[in-house]
């Protein structure tokens, strides 16, 4: 890595990127499709970068909005990074689209009851 080349810690940046700026500084293209994006979400969630995971995964359902993947684990980024708000209203997205995966993990996340 040269001396001028941003790094991968968004922290050390100082300000943090959102997934399309990083793909085009890094790789040059974007997505162009919800698929695309789909992967680019599961890539930034495997490097533990939630927030650019989260923000593939909303561009992702806005090309599908059926693609009950995407809600899933933005559900679970958006957990990793206590934004529990989002991750239920992610989650409701996931069951309301036949998921039945997410009936566990919308019961463990939802406050209160027994």
């Amino acid at each position: 890595m040269s001396a001028g080349e941003p790094t991968d810690d968004s922290k050390s940046a100082g300000k943090q990127s959102n997934a399309e700026e990083w793909l085009l500084l890094r790789i040059g293209a974007v997505p162009r499709n919800s698929l695309g994006w789909f992967r680019c979400g599961v890539g930034f969630y495997n490097k533990k970068d939630y927030a650019r995971a989260i923000d593939s995964f909303e561009k992702s359902v806005e090309l599908d909005p059926l693609n009950y993947n995407a809600y899933q684990i933005m559900a679970r980024a958006c957990i990793a990074v206590n934004r529990k708000d989002d991750a239920i209203s992610a989650l409701k997205q996931s069951v309301a689209l036949d998921n039945p995966s997410d009936w566990q993990l919308l019961v463990e996340v939802r406050p209160g009851g027994h």
